[in-house]
C-alpha cells in the first residue's frame, strides 16, 4: 500500500499513515464514520456512526478518517500501559470546536498522560492556499491557544487559516510533548499529483489510519 508515514513511530506495536490518490483501495480501512465536521469521537465498532472520530485499544481493527483538504488526526499512546489509538477528521470547524481537545481528553480519562501521547497532522490545504471568510477567524479565535499569526492575509487582500498551526497550538494547549509530533506537512491543492484535493475539484479522498499490531506490517512508503 503506498503510504505517507508520520515522522515518528511510537515504542509499541502500532502501523499508521496517511493514503494517497495511489493507495491500493482494499488495504484501507472500512468506512464506519459519516463524517459532519463536528466533534463526536466514539469507541470504534461494527456499527456505522455518524462523527468526526474514532478510537480503539483492540488489536487488529484497522480504522481512520476521509479527507481532500480537511487535517486527518492521528493519535497513539499508552492507556494504562496498552496501546490506544485514535483517528480524527479536522476542517476548520472541527478544528475551531475542539475536536483534537476531545481527543485528547478521552485518552486522558482512560488512563493515559498526555505527555506520552503521540500524534500526527496530516496532509491538507495549508496556509498558503486556505483562504477563508473572516467569520472563519472569528471561530478560529475562540480557542483559548489561538494566536494572530495562524492567520495571514493572501495577495487577494482574504485572510488565509494555518490549520496545523491552529492543531499544534491546541496540543501544546493540551500538554502534549512536540518531540512526539509526527505531522506531515504538505498541502493537497498544491500536490494535487499525490492527493485529492475538495478545493481542487476532486470527488475522491485520501484515508488518515492506524492499527494496534503485533508484527510488522509491510507497506510502501511514499518519500
Amino acid at each position: 500500500m503506498t503510504t505517507i508515514l508520520p515522522t515518528v513511530q511510537p515504542p509499541f506495536p502500532i502501523a499508521w499513515g496517511f493514503s494517497t490518490r495511489h493507495s491500493d483501495a482494499s488495504q484501507l480501512p472500512v468506512r464506519m464514520l459519516s463524517q459532519v465536521h463536528g466533534c463526536a469521537i466514539w469507541e470504534a465498532s461494527d456499527t456505522p456512526r455518524e462523527g468526526d472520530g474514532h478510537w480503539t485499544q483492540e488489536f487488529g481493527r484497522r480504522i481512520g478518517v476521509r479527507v481532500a483538504d480537511c487535517v486527518p488526526i492521528l493519535l497513539a499512546g499508552l492507556a494504562y500501559g496498552a496501546p490506544w489509538v485514535a483517528a480524527l477528521h479536522a476542517g476548520w470547524r472541527g478544528a475551531s470546536k475542539g475536536i483534537l481537545r476531545r481527543g485528547i481528553e478521552k485518552f486522558l480519562e482512560l488512563g493515559g498522560h498526555s505527555h506520552d501521547l503521540y500524534f500526527a497532522f496530516g496532509p491538507c490545504i495549508q496556509a498558503c492556499h486556505f483562504e477563508v471568510g473572516p467569520e472563519v477567524i472569528e471561530a478560529a479565535k475562540n480557542d483559548a491557544a489561538w494566536r494572530d499569526d495562524l492567520a495571514t492575509i493572501g495577495p487577494c487582500g482574504k485572510p488565509r487559516l494555518d490549520l496545523h498551526g491552529l492543531l499544534r497550538a491546541q496540543a501544546t494547549d493540551m500538554g502534549l510533548d512536540p518531540q512526539k509530533d509526527g505531522s506531515v506537512k504538505r498541502c493537497t491543492l498544491c500536490e494535487r499529483d499525490i492527493f485529492y484535493s475538495y478545493r481542487g475539484g476532486d470527488s475522491g479522498r485520501q484515508w488518515g489510519w492506524v492499527e494496534i499490531i503485533a508484527l510488522p506490517l509491510n507497506i510502501s512508503v511514499v518519500t
